[in-house]
């Protein structure tokens, strides 16, 4: 059985800025065509397209790969780089040999724009990437990378309006395609923003292969122009085949005496054949369980509790902890997908994170993905809990009960100091060790596997580990590591 993941990976949260570069295949600066670069030092292996294609694998040959964002700088912070990678899954795990490379641009600061989305675009049988590049707050265009037997081609500019900004990738109007959504840009709670806030738009799939969507619809998710969407996590929650989409805003309307009375952080929209309609059910319980001083928790989507629906994962931090977990900390929310809606049948499920080398963390949850890592049948989730011993962070496995919750009964953790780990941290702390969502089955076991990235390792070179799912949860002594620079693209500019 494959480890179930989220129906869109992914594309929830906004891009955490990583590190990663790979050898073999790079793209031009200019994605509008495809590049002439496009082989590998060693290609993976040849797959075929599927009716229903695993988001975690872009070639089809049952092993998922694993993509990351590298951002490379100098000593001096006058020189900078950012690199999408992307490393092939086999029957040995990732392949660093099949690495594949696309830069931001050339650009001063030239960037990724928003989340990578896993999603089956043009309908082929294969998944694709989707992105967009941009430099100083400003988007350039959205590319995808297509999926094909030989694994992903390079980069193509999107035949989309300009600054388009993919923020999700779901079937929103339950015709088998993919749709791509931008949330809009710009509004005076944004602190980037030097305007009121623009429309969003939501394009309807299938697409071809030069990005030209079948329709479009704009949405007006500004809330009177004050603010637009930071994050999007979809999911088909109620089963009824068009997915669902929580947005998050960060604005402090405190702060500003014109912002309107009516301002949410949470907006929760359904998806349909003329656009999203707001469903506000649960947005009050969604916003109160993400809320931090610094704006809302990402959340995340994935099938935490076997049932074949759709759940919300939501990293929360505690103000008024049960009585059972005394004092303010950090947990996961998780609201259960149902046919009468989310979070209208089972009762929600509530995790605090205790930990006895540094009490509890109020990041505890961060990051969340489901998946079987023990391969039991049941669903698994993972969580970050960044802040853990001055930053050195640590990565908590959430084993599934035999009611397919999970719990803290049997939790698994493992950070830079677990024994049997391979490399060498950083003495001194802030190994920032956290897993990169989604869980991929990178060997094709049917355990589910986590990669995680510790910038410090090997004496600042980076590192990652890939934290492999055994039947006993992850097992420290089979982890394996590679750095940034076996994949072709160091952390450190000359």
């Amino acid at each position: 059985m494959r480890a179930p993941r989220p129906i869109t990976a992914l594309g929830c949260a906004l891009l955490l800025p990583a590190l990663l570069a790979t050898t073999g295949c790079s793209t031009q600066d200019d994605p509008r065509d495809d590049s002439s670069d496009t082989g590998h030092s060693s290609r993976p292996t040849a797959g075929k397209p599927a009716a229903h294609p695993d988001s975690g694998d872009f070639n089809g040959d049952g092993f998922d790969d694993f993509t990351d964002i590298v951002e490379s700088t100098s000593k001096d912070k006058k020189k900078y780089a950012a690199t999408l990678v992307v490393v092939y899954g086999s029957r040995e795990g990732l392949d660093t040999a099949t690495a594949q490379r696309t830069s931001a641009g050339s650009r001063p600061y030239a960037s990724f724009m928003s989340p990578l989305l896993r999603a089956d675009l043009d309908g082929d049988g294969f998944t694709d990437l989707v992105g967009s590049r941009g430099a100083g707050g400003t988007v350039s265009g959205s590319f995808a990378l297509f999926g094909g037997a030989h694994g992903l081609a390079a980069a193509r500019r999107l035949d989309v309006p300009d600054g388009f900004r993919p923020l999700a990738a779901a079937d929103f109007d339950g015709d088998g395609s993919v749709d791509l959504l931008d949330g809009g840009h710009g509004g005076s709670g944004d602190p980037n923003a030097t305007g009121a806030g623009g429309e969003g738009l939501l394009l309807y799939g299938p697409f071809d292969r030069t990005g030209t969507p079948k329709r479009q619809a704009v949405l007006d998710l500004g809330q009177h122009g004050y603010a637009t969407p930071t994050t999007a996590t979809t999911g088909d929650f109620d089963g009824d085949g068009k997915a669902e989409v929580v947005f998050t805003y960060s604005f402090d309307s405190e702060e500003d005496e014109s912002a309107p009375g009516d301002l949410h952080t949470v907006g929760s929209y359904e998806g349909g054949e003329q656009g999203l309609v707001r469903d506000t059910r649960q947005e009050s319980r969604i916003a109160a369980a993400v809320a931090t001083q610094d704006g809302p928790r990402t959340s995340a989507a994935g099938d935490a509790d076997g049932d074949g629906l759709t759940d919300l994962l939501l990293p929360t931090q505690l103000s008024a902890a049960p009585a059972e977990m005394p004092g303010a900390g950090g947990a996961l929310t998780i609201l259960y997908g149902a046919k009468s809606g989310l979070n209208t049948g089972r009762k929600e499920t509530v995790i605090g994170g205790m930990d006895t080398a540094d009490r509890r963390r109020i990041d505890f949850g961060s990051s969340p993905s489901a998946g079987d890592v023990d391969g039991d049948g049941k669903p698994d989730v993972v969580v970050n809990t960044p802040g853990f011993r001055r930053h050195d962070g640590k990565v908590t496995l959430l084993p599934g009960g035999p009611d397919g919750v999970q719990s803290l009964d049997g939790e698994q953790v493992v950070d830079a100091e677990t024994e049997g780990l391979p490399g060498t941290p950083n003495p001194y702390h802030w190994n920032a060790f956290g897993h990169r969502p989604p869980l991929l089955d990178v060997d094709g076991d049917d355990h589910a596997d986590a990669v995680v990235f510790a910038p410090l390792y090997e004496k600042r070179k980076g590192a990652y580990l890939v934290l492999r799912g055994t039947d006993t949860g992850f097992d420290a002594k089979a982890v394996r590591l590679f750095t940034p620079d076996d994949i072709g693209v160091p952390l450190r500019l000359k």
